[in-house]
């Protein structure tokens, strides 16, 4: 009975390992497919990689193709089995049929193929325009020139429709060679001027939809360089030989496009997009406006015409820049950067207009004008930017009515003449707008925002300086010598009064850039009296100036220190 279960037991183990090896087998029949499977897809991944060149080369060969088919128009042409004109155009027409096969090729996900059409198709299209314009003449250069914008228009449709960056670059980067290798053929400035323009309005518009901002370089770059040759060649008195007649008014308007075309994108990027200025834009809207206006001005005044029309544009801008920073960057957030921009950008635009387009005697009640305005403006809203614009209005001002220069040389030694009336106006306005922002209590009370008060500070004691010896002169000039030394010593007397009544006024502390000009004023006291007095003094004049210095050192840094309260 054992024996017969100890058999038994041994049956049932051998059973059991012939179930387990036909399990085995079993479960290695199933994995089988599932291993093909994998090695399969595996295969499959591979091959792009050894197939992608493959790919690459039927791509080229058809691209080969294409451009086999052009040239055999172009044979037939020099066969003179087609009329130029005839050839031209089919080999266009060829050229735009390729490149609305590049789109259709991007709509079936064929990217590759697309981009190769693109390729064919520009370099079929571009040198044709060219060749059809510098070698055989069938286009005059204004014709070459709509014909090279209409074609990259199509292409850059095509490259924004896709998306296909390779082919926007592509498009943009053979069109502007073309421009630039047309504009070396025929030197038509204007045309080359008109078709970079187009191209940069294109990139522009490109970028205003925030699609490959790297293209906006080349552009630029381009239409900056044929402007800035535009404005060598023009403002001389005969163009070169071998460039077509270009009137200074043409040129002047040419020229006006540039700044026309970045203002408007940059806006549109800026305020309309609500997006923060970039480098590129700070740079070549400040390129433009330099080409613009002041090429427009250099290319009118070297042929003596008047410049009236880039001073209309460059103040119109400004006021335009003005409102934009005003009325829309200023109440956005995240728009410092672009307040910014267009409150500098307005400022000087307004004020290089503005001396284009006012007269030169009235230019300094202008610019009095403007900045008695602006700091009233600051005062009323509390705007820094607005207090900075007024002050370097004034300063313009005071400048260019002369009185800052007569004052410096009376300070000088030179003879202490009268000015204008005018003249003395802007002195008197760089008063009033000092003490308008100096007295404002909402003001800030740092160091840096206080700049301001310390430029019309400047100008105000300069022309309290020379007013002083005017008056002085006025008063003792029958009494006193009129010899160099006796001039000095008057000079060193009003110093010596002035200073310590900025000290006395800094030392109540509501005006404290009268103290920062304290110690300057002792400078140039010290520097007065060794160049001045000592040289052109006597032993009589020497006392007064040495000790009318000496006390104004001792008593100077005494007035200064503050009030103590016990």
């Amino acid at each position: 009975m054992g024996d017969r279960l100890e058999e038994l037991h041994q049956a049932q183990c051998r059973l059991a390992e012939r179930l387990e090896r036909l399990e085995g087998r079993v479960g290695a029949l199933e994995a089988a497919p599932a291993r093909r499977t994998a090695a399969a897809q595996a295969e499959d991944l591979l091959p792009p990689a050894r197939a992608l060149p493959q790919g690459s080369l039927a791509l080229l060969g058809r691209t080969l193709l294409v451009l086999a088919g052009a040239y055999l128009v172009r044979a037939l042409t020099d066969g003179h089995l087609l009329p130029p004109s005839l050839g031209v155009g089919l080999g266009i027409a060829y050229a735009a049929a390729w490149q609305l096969l590049a789109d259709r090729e991007a709509l079936a996900g064929r990217i590759h193929s697309a981009a190769f059409h693109d390729l064919a198709s520009s370099l079929i299209a571009f040198p044709l325009v060219w060749e059809a314009t510098a070698r055989f003449g069938l286009l005059p250069s204004g014709a070459a020139a709509l014909a090279l914008v209409a074609f990259y228009g199509l292409g850059l449709a095509v490259a924004w429709h896709r998306r296909l960056a390779a082919n926007a670059v592509l498009t943009t980067g053979l069109a502007v060679a073309t421009a630039l290798a047309l504009l070396v053929s025929t030197h038509d400035l204007l045309a080359a001027l008109v078709a970079l323009a187009a191209i940069a309005c294109g990139v522009e518009w490109l970028a205003w939809r925030g699609a490959w901002l790297g293209l906006r370089w080349a552009a630029a770059i381009a239409l900056d360089a044929v402007g800035l040759l535009t404005v060598a060649v023009v403002t001389r008195p005969e163009l070169p030989e071998g460039y077509p007649p270009l009137s200074p008014g043409a040129a002047a308007l040419a020229l006006l496009v540039i700044p026309a075309v970045y203002v408007a994108s940059i806006a549109a990027r800026t305020l309309g997009g609500r997006r923060p200025v970039t480098a590129f834009e700070v740079l070549q809207g400040a390129a433009a406006l330099l080409l613009g206006v002041g090429g427009s001005v250099v290319v009118l005044e070297a042929h003596s015409l008047a410049a009236a029309a880039p001073g209309l544009v460059a103040l119109a801008l400004g006021i335009a820049c003005y409102a934009a920073a005003y009325a829309l960057a200023e109440r956005r957030l995240g728009q410092g950067r672009n307040f910014y921009l267009y409150s500098t950008a307005g400022g000087l635009l307004t004020a290089a207009g503005s001396s284009l387009v006012v007269p030169a005697w009235a230019l300094p009640i202008a610019w009095t004008a403007c900045g008695v305005a602006a700091a009233a403006l600051g005062r009323r809203f509390g705007r820094m930017t607005l207090r900075v614009h007024g002050a370097l209005y004034v300063a313009a001002s005071v400048l260019q009515s002369g009185l800052l220069l007569s004052c410096a040389r009376a300070l000088g030694g030179g003879p202490a003449t009268a000015d204008t009336p005018l003249a003395w106006a802007t002195g008197l306005a760089a008063a009033i707008v000092w003490l308008t922002l100096a007295t404002d209590k909402a003001a800030p009370r740092s160091a840096s925002a206080r700049l301001p008060q310390l430029l019309l500070a400047v100008l105000v004691v300069l022309s309290a300086v020379k007013a002083a010896q005017i008056a002085i002169w006025g008063l003792l000039g029958g009494v006193l010598p009129q010899d160099a030394g006796v001039s000095a010593v008057v000079r060193t007397a009003v110093l010596a009064a002035l200073a310590l009544a900025l000290a006395g006024v800094a030392r109540r502390g509501e005006l404290p850039e009268l103290g920062w000009l304290v110690y300057p004023l002792l400078v140039l006291g010290g520097m007065k009296l060794l160049l001045q007095d000592l040289r052109d003094g006597r032993p009589a004049t020497l006392v007064i100036s040495l000790a009318l210095y000496g006390l104004v050192l001792t008593l100077a840094p005494r007035l200064m220190k503050p009030r103590t309260t016990g």
